[in-house]
């Protein structure tokens, strides 16, 4: 990893874009499957043979034999350094980057993200030991029975309370070794404004834990029981604030553990409540996650979208759920994404709806859902009669038009799409309903053009990317990354077991290298952290190739990856008690050893031998 690249920071800018959108604004994508393909610029390509995999958020030219992620493309684009690509990147997003001159962080201090982490977990921890164990915790665990949240889904979701105090959780905190400064920093203590010290941020409150994509606890989120003096207690809801960990416009409720359900089914429902991704789940509804004190905005659609086509907004039938559900067709017309919108009957939030119909109800909603654009105009010309309100009917279209006109025409294929059914709906010609959109496009764009989005493909295909060769895989070492990179779990497994010194190429020693280095840091051992992890772009191209060939066999039946660890284990092993032997039998042979020494030689061989015959 590279010491001058924050690991965070690339994940953020990774996460800040879609790889389909990037490629596809220079390249014409055509979709295949779940996959995108292109004709790749780098050679004179007649079949589309570059590939672009939304999932895995990569990419991969088989002919030319190169691959990678957001930054790989970019760099093979533009003929840049990774710096210089993640700089484009960062600004192009609006993420600033530490400069490297810029002091380090102080271990342990407020800007040391380890630091927050731990504090944050800390938390978590009293918190659910605290609704665990202790009585004045009764009234919180009645109203988690009420809401019909079980025993295993409490502890599954890590769910706790905060005692109605105002340092309960700084002093436990101060006894644990977390100063009040990094408390503050993870947004766990406010700092009093009429004296000095601090005070706890969550009091009297349900606690919900928030976790990103690497599982690693982010921040808090708190709500009061009911029946709580409001004027006391505060809002309904509170959040932890933006913090070195936590962005609440880039995180969702429940995502890491939706992911996987999302990847397989293509689909994903968001909620406006913790409690009710815990409902939804406990009814055995997988890819479901929540806002976090906001509404659904382009970031969490750019974040979904890597996983699935389609999302569906669930929100509660009060006069509030309308509102929002108004706001996002917006999001609707300038995300390549299917997004659908329901609206709850009765008034009824979806822990209510689940609870009260089961899980098959919501789900057939879900399927029949309509869209953001559908959704909208039923709310517009509702008690309009299209044939004689010619005044409202125009009012109505016009808003129409309006909000269109925000997406920017992004995707043409879509917004010809809108126009047709506008001009059904409305009686208009879809010509004249495109030149008044035209129009009023031409009102938006103000923003220039970034000099990152003016760099042709012809111009960048004169530009050699130079990298030194890497040695390509053997058949054990390939196997070993494949197992690692389709269980992730077994990846720390295998860090404890495998020596480096068995492998025998350097592309596997340092792709073993790179996971230590995560291990070692804390983060996540799947696919996702390892390619952020990756600087070098030789290496991080065979990485990709692994992962496309695990997905290419998918389906396939083979045996588990833990049943063909531990034949590897034993390959390594053997192979390993070979070299000791053979060195054994080269000192065996040297006439200076005296006699003991080779007796004592000769039956650990001996002894090696039969071990191996076993292993067999």
């Amino acid at each position: 990893m590279s010491p001058t690249m924050d690991f965070d920071l690339k994940e953020r800018v990774r996460m800040a874009f879609d790889i389909v959108d990037v490629i596809g604004s220079h390249l014409e994508l055509r979709p295949q499957g779940r996959a995108f393909v292109a004709r790749c610029p780098w050679h004179n390509d007649n079949r589309p043979s570059l590939q672009v995999n939304p999932q895995r958020q990569t990419w991969k030219c088989w002919v030319c034999d190169i691959g990678g992620d957001l930054f790989s493309y970019v760099m093979q684009r533009d003929g840049v350094t990774f710096p210089e690509a993640m700089k484009t990147l960062a600004e192009k997003a609006g993420i600033e980057i530490q400069q490297s001159n810029k002091p380090k962080p102080k271990p342990g201090g407020p800007e040391d993200k380890a630091a927050l982490l731990a504090a944050v977990s800390f938390a978590a921890q009293a918190y659910f030991d605290f609704l665990e164990h202790d009585s004045a915790a009764a009234g919180a665990r009645d109203y988690l029975a009420q809401r019909g949240i079980d025993d295993d889904s409490r502890r599954r979701f890590q769910i706790g309370y905060g005692p109605d105090q105002w340092s309960w959780l700084l002093e436990a905190a101060k006894k644990a070794g977390h100063s009040p400064e990094v408390l503050r920093a993870a947004g766990l203590v406010v700092q009093r404004n009429e004296s000095a010290g601090h005070y706890d941020l969550f009091r009297g409150r349900v606690m919900f834990p928030i976790a990103d994509l690497q599982d690693r606890l982010i921040s808090m989120g708190g709500r009061i029981i009911p029946g709580a003096d409001p004027e006391k207690a505060g809002a309904k809801y509170i959040n932890g604030p933006e913090t070195l960990l936590f962005s609440k416009s880039r995180q969702l409720y429940g995502m890491n553990l939706a992911r996987a359900a999302m990847q397989k089914s293509g689909q994903v429902l968001v909620m406006e409540g913790y409690t009710d991704v815990i409902a939804a789940r406990q009814a055995g509804i997988e890819p479901v996650v929540a806002v976090l004190g906001t509404a659904l905005g382009e970031q969490h659609i750019e974040i979904l979208r890597r996983f699935v086509d389609r999302v569906v907004l669930v929100l509660d039938g009060d006069e509030a759920g309308r509102r929002r559900a108004d706001q996002v067709l917006e999001l609707f017309v300038g995300a390549n994404v299917d997004l659908r919108i329901i609206t709850l009957p009765g008034g009824a939030d979806p822990a209510e709806f689940v609870t009260e119909y089961g899980a098959a109800a919501l789900i057939e909603l879900a399927d029949n859902a309509p869209d953001a654009l559908d959704h909208k105009l039923a709310s517009l010309v509702d008690g309009i009669d299209l044939t004689r309100d010619t005044h409202q009917a125009t009012r109505a279209l016009e808003k129409m038009l309006q909000v269109i006109a925000t997406g920017g025409n992004r995707n043409q294929l879509r917004t010809g799409q809108m126009l047709l059914r506008l001009s059904r709906t409305f009686g208009f010609p879809a010509d004249d309903l495109r030149g008044q959109l035209d129009a009023l496009i031409q009102r938006h764009r103000q923003r220039p053009v970034p000099a990152y989005d003016r760099v042709t493909i012809g111009e960048a295909a004169a530009i050699k990317t130079i990298a030194a060769p890497l040695p390509t895989l053997n058949g054990v070492e390939r196997e070993l990354f494949e197992i690692m990179i389709e269980q992730p779990e077994l990846a720390a497994t295998a860090l404890e077991q495998i020596d480096a010194a068995w492998l025998q190429t350097e592309t596997a020693r340092l792709l073993l290298a790179v996971y230590r280095d995560l291990e070692i840091e804390g983060h996540s051992l799947d696919f996702d952290s390892v390619l952020v992890a990756l600087d070098n772009e030789p290496l991080k191209n065979r990485y990709v190739s692994l992962g496309d060939a695990i997905q290419q066999r998918a389906g396939f039946a083979s045996p588990s990856p833990e049943e063909r660890y531990a034949s590897l284990i034993t390959r390594f092993q053997a192979t390993q008690l070979r070299v000791d032997a053979n060195r054994k039998l080269a000192r065996l042979q040297d006439q200076r050893i005296d006699e003991a020494e080779g007796d004592e030689l000769l039956q650990n061989i001996i002894t090696a031998q039969r071990l191996r015959q076993s292993l067999r």
